[in-house]
């Protein structure tokens, strides 16, 4: 469980709350690049470089932007190589800002290098798993701290390089350490919560096989009132049975069966279909991969074309579904779903109803796409079949 909860990802297992929390990247950035500039502002007096201390601000809005553009709703994911560059920028910047007051720095404790790591580090909480957050922290710490002793003997304070290489590394370390703190407690509780709901999903099942045995009986017996009765009431009118009579009898005999039939075969798809008034005829499916799709990535979806349909934004009478095996490097299978559906309001509406639900489902497979030609938007995303 330990490993599980370290090696996880926050976003991708509550995507939701990745999106609702996706500021704090901006707001990280934005206070690094702004303490930054401040402290070199009041330092002025210790910079020798000013071109290489104007570099390092750069250079950490480099950073800045790259973890904002990451969290983003309509991103909503990085890759180790992208949290690699934030933090391997943020890093060079600290040690260009060190570069440029070498030899003049009065103070480690008021150098900006440290906090823009730290922050930037804890900007990763949603992004990246705790154990990769904290090999981030223990190599930005080393760096800092290294710069720190360094500087050892032209600091106004006399002291020893591990004390100065103590206070440069703490910053950094408190920073990863809550981010990685606070990622494991997300993502234990969004594992809990994952498992409770699938073992809740289970104990209901047998109390939802009746809820469909109920629904199935009340069709039956719809069926019987719309037809037999009448059947009936006309055999005791005449007082005997004819060969229509009987031919009536089987017709409706099989009408019933093929209708518990088709109700035990209902999938999501085709339950889609009928609440959103969708054509029967929308789906093209041959590999039959709709029914493997994760259970979350179904939901987001369904919540999606129905919000859609519900707000006049899409034609869902005429939409279009293709699912298709893709192309894959490695050795998993991977599916493709793509819904092509006209407009029926201005592109801006749907495109903003779309996002959450957009952002939700990159959270789930990295792979998502919304993209309109002309009247007919199209959605895409891939996905890998259960």
């Amino acid at each position: 469980m330990a490993a599980t909860v370290l090696s996880s990802i926050p976003a991708r297992l509550d995507p939701i709350g990745a999106v609702a929390s996706w500021m704090l990247a901006p707001l990280v950035s934005v206070i690094a690049v702004a303490y930054a500039i401040s402290r070199d502002i009041a330092g002025s007096a210790e910079i020798r470089h000013p071109e290489i201390a104007t570099a390092a601000v750069l250079l950490l809005v480099v950073s800045g932007t790259l973890l904002t553009i990451a969290a983003h709703p309509r991103s909503g994911r990085l890759g180790a190589v992208g949290a690699v560059l934030v933090v391997v920028c943020a890093i060079v910047a600290a040690a260009l800002s060190s570069v440029s007051t070498w030899g003049h720095n009065q103070y480690i404790q008021d150098d900006w290098g440290q906090l823009g790591i730290g922050l930037f580090i804890f900007g990763l909480l949603w992004l990246r798993p705790p154990r990769e957050i904290g090999v981030f922290g223990v190599f930005g710490a080393i760096v800092v701290g290294a710069l720190a002793a360094g500087q050892a003997g032209t600091l106004s304070i006399a002291n020893t390089p591990y004390v100065y290489a103590v206070v440069a590394m703490t910053p950094v370390l408190v920073f990863a350490a809550v981010a990685a703190t606070s990622g494991a407690i997300l993502s234990r509780y969004s594992i809990d919560w994952l498992t409770s709901a699938r073992r809740s999903i289970v104990d209901i099942e047998p109390e939802l096989r009746m809820l469909e045995h109920d629904a199935l009986h009340r069709a039956q017996l719809d069926e019987l009132r719309r037809v037999t009765l009448p059947l009936l009431a006309s055999i005791a009118d005449r007082g005997f049975v004819t060969a229509g009579d009987v031919v009536a009898a089987a017709t409706v005999s099989a009408r019933l069966r093929e209708h518990a039939l088709e109700q035990s075969r209902i999938t999501w798809v085709e339950g889609l279909i009928e609440t959103t008034g969708m054509s029967s005829r929308a789906v093209d499916d041959p590999e039959r991969l709709l029914p493997r799709m994760g259970s979350r990535e179904r939901a987001a979806l369904t919540a999606c074309l129905k919000e859609l349909a519900g707000l006049g934004a899409i034609d869902i009478v005429a939409a279009r579904i293709t699912v298709a095996s893709a192309p894959t490097v490695g050795p998993s299978a991977r599916a493709r779903f793509e819904v092509s559906v006209p407009l029926a309001a201005q592109w801006r509406l749907a495109r903003r109803t779309a996002r959450p639900f957009v952002s939700v489902l990159r959270g789930l497979t990295g792979d998502v796409s919304m993209t309109r030609n002309e009247a007919i938007m199209t959605m895409r995303l891939g996905f890998e079949p259960a």
